[in-house]
């Protein structure tokens, strides 16, 4: 799959929770109709228009330290290039063939699901969930600041 960053364009304040007691992720305020979703590992982005508007899902967020920067990022959208086409299960697209490594830092509260050691092009898509895109216009990393329940 491929994305396109928008800098020119927001989507309105939403906040990421993070639920201890469930290991999982919600959006708030959380949109019930949309196109379709993209799946990393457990994780779901909701695609609306072409743009990634939520983030839920099960992440279990204790069992590997974080050592590596938030990278730096602008707010604007993630966005979806409809080139491809896209193998759908129950209204999903899976992202990735091998589930990506899942890093915490405690004592910030950021994690990271992808490769947190890459560089490459920012946005704040989601405040405080930060998209790291490739070259190549592919997703490498999701950088999570929820708020923890």
């Amino acid at each position: 799959m491929k994305f396109f960053i928008d800098y020119n364009e927001c989507l309105e304040h939403k906040q990421i929770i993070y639920r201890k007691d469930e290991y999982s992720f919600d959006t708030t305020p959380y949109i019930y109709e949309f196109d379709f979703e993209i799946e990393i590992n457990t994780i779901f982005l909701t695609v609306v228009d072409s743009k990634i508007i939520q983030l839920n899902g099960f992440c279990g967020l204790s069992e590997k330290n974080l050592y590596y920067d938030v990278p730096k990022a602008k707010k604007g959208t993630l966005k979806l290039l409809h080139s491809e086409k896209y193998i759908f299960s129950a209204g999903t697209a899976k992202l990735n063939d091998k589930d990506w490594k899942t890093f915490i830092n405690p004592q910030t509260g950021w994690a990271c699901i992808g490769e947190p050691q890459r560089q490459g092009y920012t946005v704040e898509f989601i405040d405080n969930c930060i998209a790291v895109v490739d070259k190549n216009q592919e997703l490498i990393a999701l950088w999570i600041h929820p708020f923890f329940l």
